[in-house]
């Protein structure tokens, strides 16, 4: 009898775990996420680093490594920006269905490896502000904020300054991110942060890859393909670096990756395809108002780059940009008919849906109210079962 008791105490105990999981504390790396990555899988994602190389952290000491805890959750990247502010893309914390996630279930780490253990430099998010001009549908005005619970103590990590020269294609870049390294292992993301240099494009191809897209001097910046090189599942949110000094000021936020949609080539790295990142400067005025953070310890300082490093650098000049009207919607500032929202009337698509973007019906209420009355369940009849074999 006591053996039969014992069994089905094991069981019940098993069962608990399996259901219920393991805390994110507890995991020893994020590719243990296995739900969470097959999900990622199976949307795809717009957020990509493929032949890129491994980077040390002394380099890119502010990369941020995110990942959401929720039902259907996965990874992304993002900046550090000062002691206890990230930046990173709108839709890696926000899900069409339930709204902005809720802040416990994001954690945020530094250091090259992507690494989510028992660590005094795994921080907890407080809050989480989505700008309020997002659109999900287009990824317009993808930028989001997450402000730690505690200030950051790991003496490797930096904050990167925004980049505030106008951008144009003669303009250095490099994204960095721990994505999908090889377009057959979906689910393999990096362990280590990957790098790549990317070139910044206004061509017409920008253009007809992404309808609502005109040039990098707006909300969004279009880099085309070459030799391969792109951003994969798993980058999103991560930087876009300004290779042209030493401190890495960031440029853009990886959001977007479009492919014709008559191709039936949809992999990351493809040449001639494009990707589209957050043009961080036109949202200065904004991340000043949320943040508080002092504007000379968030502007890049231009006087550090030698002349020869910008494109007619006479003309040009610093700015801060003005944050998007709310009535700005895709990068074109163009509210999209629901015609246009349709990827088989559109004239581009997005390479898929974006890494956080949930397809499940499901929202994480009414399941956080079932995880919560079944787990009580299973400590009653746990208890019940200890308190029979006592």
């Amino acid at each position: 009898m006591n053996l039969i008791l014992e069994l089905l105490l094991f069981f019940s105990i098993l069962q608990t775990v399996l259901t219920y999981g393991i805390k994110a504390s507890e995991i020893a790396n994020v590719k243990q996420l296995a739900q969470n990555a097959e999900e990622i899988g199976k949307r795809g994602s717009n957020d990509r680093i493929i032949n890129g190389t491994e980077v040390e952290i002394s380099d890119y000491s502010s990369a941020a490594s995110l990942v959401n805890m929720s039902k259907n959750g996965g990874y992304c990247a993002g900046t550090f920006i000062s002691k206890d502010v990230v930046l990173t893309a709108a839709h890696c914390v926000y899900n069409q269905t339930t709204g902005l996630a809720p802040p416990v279930n994001i954690r945020v780490s530094g250091g090259t490896e992507l690494q989510f253990k028992k660590s005094s430099h795994i921080y907890l998010v407080e809050e989480l502000i989505a700008h309020p001009s997002y659109n999900a549908s287009t990824d317009a005005n993808d930028i989001a904020l997450l402000f730690l619970r505690k200030a950051v103590s790991d003496p490797l990590i930096t904050f990167a300054k925004i980049y505030n020269i106008p951008v144009t294609d003669d303009t250095p870049v490099e994204a960095a991110g721990w994505g999908v390294t090889n377009n057959n292992l979906v689910r393999a993301v990096s362990e280590v942060l990957m790098a790549v240099p990317l070139q910044i494009s206004s061509s017409e191809t920008c253009k007809k890859l992404h309808k609502y897209w005109e040039s990098n001097d707006g909300t969004a910046i279009c880099t085309m393909n070459q030799n391969n090189q792109d951003t994969c599942v798993g980058d999103s949110g991560g930087p876009l670096y300004f290779s042209g000094d030493s401190s890495k000021p960031i440029v853009g936020i990886t959001s977007i990756g479009t492919y014709p949609d008559d191709s039936a080539n949809k992999d990351c790295g493809v040449n001639g395809y494009t990707a589209y990142y957050t043009n961080v400067q036109k949202y200065i005025d904004w991340i000043l108002e949320k943040t508080k953070i002092d504007a000379s310890d968030l502007l890049f300082d231009t006087s550090s780059i030698s002349s020869t490093t910008l494109d007619d650098s006479s003309d040009i000049e610093s700015t801060s940009g003005s944050e998007p009207t709310s009535g700005s919607q895709p990068t074109s500032g163009s509210q999209p008919t629901s015609e246009s929202q349709s990827a088989s009337e559109s004239q581009s698509v997005s390479k898929t849906q974006p890494t956080f973007k949930s397809q499940s019906s499901t929202t994480n209420t009414s399941s956080s109210n079932t995880l919560s009355t079944n787990i009580f369940s299973s400590i009653y009849a746990i208890f019940f079962l200890c308190c029979f074999i006592a």
